[in-house]
């Protein structure tokens, strides 16, 4: 049973709480999390995110070519803004801009552009056309 003096205090936190946006069981963001990936290849995680954050798909390019790619959480304030992530003082290695969504696992690989599904299915029927005509004229 709790005191005059911990009810009191649980009762503030609450308050505090609830000026501030969050519920008392507020369920906290689950996303994906890479550290870093490169083009669309990126090891992947479950996390829960921290009250206040979104999780988020960042892309960006190491020296001009290369694609780079991280999944996680991040306060809302940092969404859609370019960052520059730095090794060494005034070195940079490559800039990003993350992206965020509010949703469960949102943060999911990138569907495919409607012309990618045509494309490779483009690719495959003419594949499976040659394999028959080559195994048809034996």
């Amino acid at each position: 049973m709790l005191g005059a003096a911990q009810g009191g205090e649980e009762e503030q936190l609450e308050q505090l709480m609830e000026s501030m946006g969050f519920e008392k069981d507020e369920e906290f963001l689950e996303c994906f999390r890479c550290d870093l990936g490169f083009w669309d290849a990126c090891y992947t995680t479950e996390t829960n995110c921290s009250a206040g954050e979104r999780c988020y798909t960042g892309r960006g390019k190491a020296a001009d070519t290369l694609d780079v790619k991280t999944l996680g959480c991040v306060k809302a304030d940092e969404c859609d803004v370019e960052t520059s992530v730095q090794l060494f003082s005034n070195n940079t290695i490559f800039v990003m801009t993350k992206n965020c969504c509010n949703t469960p696992f949102c943060n999911s690989a990138l569907k495919l552009p409607i012309a990618t599904h045509v494309y490779l299915t483009v690719a495959f029927l003419t594949t499976w056309h040659l394999f028959e005509a080559s195994t048809g004229s034996q």
